[in-house]
C-alpha cells in the first residue's frame, strides 16, 4: 500500500486553496508514511497548449509517475489536490492488474474535456479523457495504460458541458446517477461485480457530494450524493474485497476543522482501520 500525498491545485485555477485543503487532510492521519509529489506553490500559470498552469502540471504528472514507478505499489490511496492528479494513479494500476480494473468515477462532472472543447482550460475538467486516451499529447503519452470505456462508471455526475455529454453518448460510458445512490448505497458495489472485474479504483472527488450536507469544495453543485448515502456505499465496496485504490479530492477548507470529520469517516469506511494496512 502506497499513500501518495499530491496536493495539485493548478488544475483547477489560480487560487491554492485545494493546495491548503489537502495539507488538512494530510495533518488529520499523521501516521501514515506518505509519499509527496513536489508541487510548487508559483502563482503565474500562464496557458500553454489550451491548459491553465501547463508547464507545472507537466512537471508535476511526471514526477508522480516517476513515484509510482519507483514503489511499484499494488493498493495506492491519493490525497490530492484537484482531479488532474488521478493521471499516474490510474494508468499506473491499470498497467498493473492488465485492464482488470474498474474505475469507479464520483464526481459531480465528468472530467472528459480536451483543451479544446474546455471552457476555462482547467485541466481538473480533463483527466478521466486524457486516461482514454484523448488530450493534449505530451499528458497524454504519461497514461501508459489506457482505460476502455467499459472500465469506466460515472458515478454521481450532473453537470456535463456538451461535449462531455457527446462523449458519453459516443462511448456509451455507464452512468450512476446521484438519486439512485442515494436510494441503493450498494448500487455502486453491484455495478462492479455485474461487471466482472476483478479490481477497483475510487475516484472521489468531493463536490459528488450534496452541498447543502458537504459545502467544502471547490465547485459545489446542487443533486448531489449525502453523506450517509456515500459512507455506506463506500462500506459496501470494502465488504467487496476488490478496492485496489482510492482517491479524495478538491477539499476546500472550511472554519477551523470543517468538513474533516467526514472525510474521516469516508476513509474508514472504504479502507476500514487504516493502521492495519500498513507493513509490519
Amino acid at each position: 500500500m502506497l499513500f501518495l500525498y499530491f496536493p495539485q491545485w493548478q488544475g483547477s485555477g489560480s487560487s491554492d486553496e485545494l493546495y491548503r485543503g489537502a495539507v488538512l487532510v494530510r495533518q488529520r492521519w499523521p501516521e501514515l508514511p506518505w509519499v509527496e509529489v513536489p508541487v510548487t506553490r508559483e502563482t503565474a500559470l500562464p496557458i500553454r497548449h489550451g491548459i491553465l498552469g501547463y508547464d507545472a502540471l507537466l512537471a508535476q504528472q511526471q514526477a508522480a509517475a516517476a513515484l509510482l514507478a519507483h514503489h511499484a505499489p499494488a493498493r495506492l490511496v491519493t490525497l490530492g489536490g484537484d482531479c488532474g492528479v488521478e493521471l499516474a494513479p490510474v494508468s499506473w494500476l491499470n498497467h498493473r492488474y492488465a485492464g482488470d480494473l474498474a474505475v469507479l468515477w464520483l464526481d459531480a462532472h465528468g472530467d472528459l474535456n480536451t483543451p479544446e472543447s474546455s471552457p476555462s482550460g482547467h485541466f481538473h475538467g480533463m483527466p478521466l479523457r486524457c486516461l482514454m486516451g484523448e488530450g493534449e499529447p505530451a499528458l497524454t503519452r504519461l497514461v501508459t495504460s489506457r482505460l476502455d470505456p467499459r472500465q469506466v462508471l460515472l458515478a454521481g455526475a450532473r453537470e456535463l458541458d456538451p461535449p462531455e455529454a457527446d462523449f458519453i453518448a459516443a462511448r456509451r460510458l455507464s452512468r450512476l446517477t446521484a438519486s439512485r445512490l442515494n436510494d441503493e448505497p450498494a448500487s455502486l458495489a453491484r455495478w462492479v461485480g455485474e461487471a466482472g472485474f476483478s479490481q477497483v479504483y475510487l475516484h472521489l472527488d468531493l463536490d459528488v457530494l450534496e452541498p447543502t450536507g458537504f459545502p467544502y469544495v471547490k465547485c459545489p453543485t446542487p443533486g448531489g450524493v449525502t453523506p450517509e448515502a456515500l459512507v455506506a456505499a463506500l462500506s459496501h465496496l470494502r465488504e467487496g474485497g476488490r478496492l485496489v485504490g482510492l482517491s479524495v479530492l478538491e477539499f476546500v477548507p472550511g472554519e477551523g476543522e470543517a468538513g474533516l470529520d467526514l472525510i474521516d469517516r469516508l476513509l474508514r469506511a472504504a479502507l476500514g482501520e487504516v493502521p492495519e494496512l500498513l507493513p509490519e
